[in-house]
C-alpha cells in the first residue's frame, strides 16, 4: 500500500478532499515526526501503481 505525504494541515486537508473526490472512501492517515522534528502525514491508499502515480500526480499539481 503506497502513501500520498502531507507535510502540513493545509495539505493534509488538500489531499483528503482529493482523495474523497476520487471516491476513495477507506483510508488510512498515519502521523509521524520526521528527523527535522516536525509533524508530516501519510495518508494510505489501495490502489495499483498507475493509479497512485496519477493520484500522486494530481496531489503534487493542487501542493503546489
Amino acid at each position: 500500500m503506497e502513501y500520498l505525504l502531507a507535510r502540513s494541515d493545509r495539505q493534509l486537508g488538500i489531499c483528503l478532499r482529493m482523495l474523497y473526490d476520487e471516491g476513495y472512501k477507506n483510508l488510512v492517515v498515519e502521523s509521524e515526526i520526521n528527523a527535522k522534528n516536525r509533524m508530516e502525514f501519510h495518508v494510505k491508499v489501495r490502489a495499483d501503481e498507475a493509479t497512485m502515480a496519477k493520484l500522486n500526480e494530481r496531489y503534487q499539481t493542487l501542493i503546489s
